[in-house]
C-alpha cells in the first residue's frame, strides 16, 4: 500500500466546490491516481472542474498558483473566489494569483 500512496494525490474542494465534489459523488479526500506531475489548472480539467471557479491551489498545505508543479503524494485543496481580503494577504493568495486570468473576475 505504501508504494500506491506515492502514486496518488489527495484533493479536496472548499467552500462551494465542496458541494461541486458531493455533487460528483467523490469521496473526502477524493484520492487520484497521478504518475507524473501535473499543475493545479490541469488537475483542475482532468476534474472537470470550471477554472473560473477556482481562484487558488493549496498544495501540501500552502498556497500556491495554478501552474505550480503537483507532484505525486501531494495533498490538494482548491479554493473559490470569495475569501476575504485579510486572509487572502494573510494565507499568501494575493503573491500566488497575479497570473491567474479569472482572478478577481466579477460575474
Amino acid at each position: 500500500m505504501p508504494e500506491q500512496e506515492g502514486k496518488t494525490i489527495e484533493i479536496r474542494g472548499f467552500l462551494h466546490l465542496n458541494k461541486v465534489f458531493k455533487d460528483k459523488n467523490w469521496p473526502t479526500p477524493l484520492i487520484l491516481a497521478l504518475e507524473e506531475p501535473t499543475t493545479g489548472a490541469k488537475l483542475a480539467e482532468r476534474l472537470e472542474l470550471a477554472l473560473d471557479e477556482i481562484e487558488i491551489v493549496f498544495v501540501n498545505g500552502f498556497a500556491q498558483s495554478m501552474d505550480f508543479p503537483i507532484q505525486p503524494g501531494d495533498r490538494i485543496a482548491f479554493v473559490p473566489p470569495g475569501c476575504p481580503g485579510p486572509y487572502r494577504l494573510a494565507l499568501g493568495f494575493y503573491s500566488k494569483n497575479q497570473g491567474n486570468k479569472y482572478n478577481f473576475v466579477r460575474k
